[in-house]
């Protein structure tokens, strides 16, 4: 499944891309979800084993940031046992001074139960647009 968002900033791309490409702000974004994130590697591409409770149980997965183009394009992913993700986040200078942030979520289920999530999520027009628009302006806030 993909899922594909876009957020606008008033600030100049370097500055949403720093925000963006900061471990620490990652690990607030999921501590503000609920998500344990303990980082494992550090930068330059910083990777974390992470915990949320989901569906009456614990569930472990892990994620990685890397600047697969530098200065443009950041690359999260995400795996685990149920389901795996590339969160490509793509950095364009707006004319007017700003930055669009242009995301791409590639999500492919492995189990029965994150296969169900994926297809409420297909189901209810918008609702995956709206979590990845809410996680790109989460990551990239002043």
């Amino acid at each position: 499944m993909q899922i594909k968002a876009t957020r606008d900033f008033v600030r100049q791309r370097a500055q949403v891309l720093d925000k963006a490409r900061s471990p620490e702000r990652f690990e607030d974004v999921m501590d503000s979800l609920n998500v344990r994130a303990r980082r494992t590697v550090g930068p330059p591409a910083p990777a974390w084993d992470c915990r949320v409770h989901w569906h009456d149980a614990e569930r472990r997965f892990a994620a990685r940031l890397e600047e697969t183009a530098p200065g443009q394009t950041l690359l999260l992913s995400l795996a685990s046992d149920l389901a795996d993700a590339a969160v490509t986040l793509d950095f364009h200078d707006l004319p007017e001074g700003g930055c669009r942030v242009i995301a791409t979520a590639d999500i492919t289920a492995h189990k029965v139960l994150a296969r169900l999530a994926l297809q409420s999520l297909r189901l209810v027009r918008g609702k995956g647009e709206d979590r990845l628009t809410r996680l790109i302006a989460a990551l990239c806030r002043p």
